[in-house]
């Protein structure tokens, strides 16, 4: 939204107390996770790539999906990766160790207890999504197109989450850093 300049009364929701769980918020979003995006007529969008492929449609310059079918398959591509390698190797870290989530090692309704493996295979995973991610950003000044995208958007996030969990870019990885600096200088990255 700040990439867009798109301005969208946002609710705060305080996921720390269980406010995801609550009846309001169970009536928006019945999984009980962050994002939501309630569209004027009631409907109810989550999930983060949904959201995304809404306001771009909507809202489409800048694009930020890509504007060709090769662009916009690449980009959806890299997203996923960086899901599937990135956030959800840091996500297994912080919610399989973290002191506050004990007893809810997954978003949602069901109370999942913490493994301590799943932390530290999910640190490791995380330092093989950082070599991945540099080996592609050896030839490219982003992520997935010539031009920044939502990959990178993603990718921002993985990387902003790991530093706060103390899972620092490693110091070789020269071009994961170029591009780090460039991505987090942007103004929407400081809104």
């Amino acid at each position: 939204m700040a990439e867009k300049r798109i301005e969208i009364e946002a609710v705060q929701i305080d996921c720390a107390s269980g406010e995801q769980f609550e009846d309001s918020f169970r009536a928006v979003n019945p999984d009980c996770v962050v994002p939501a995006l309630e569209l004027d007529n009631g409907t109810c969008i989550s999930e983060v790539v949904a959201i995304c492929h809404y306001l771009e449609d909507k809202y489409p310059e800048p694009a930020l999906m890509g504007t060709t079918g090769e662009e916009k398959a690449n980009i959806l591509m890299w997203n996923s990766k960086i899901e599937q390698q990135g956030l959800s190797a840091v996500a297994d870290a912080f919610r399989n160790s973290a002191k506050g989530l004990k007893g809810r090692a997954l978003t949602g309704l069901i109370a999942y207890p913490q493994i301590p493996e799943l932390a530290a295979r999910g640190r490791g995973r995380l330092e093989e999504f950082y070599h991945r991610l540099d080996r592609q950003l050896a030839e490219n000044s982003y992520v997935a197109a010539n031009n920044y995208s939502m990959a990178d958007i993603s990718a921002m996030v993985a990387v902003d989450f790991s530093a706060w969990i103390k899972v620092p870019l490693p110091e070789e990885l020269a071009n994961v850093h170029r591009w780090y600096e460039s991505v987090s200088s942007r103004p929407s990255a400081a809104a």
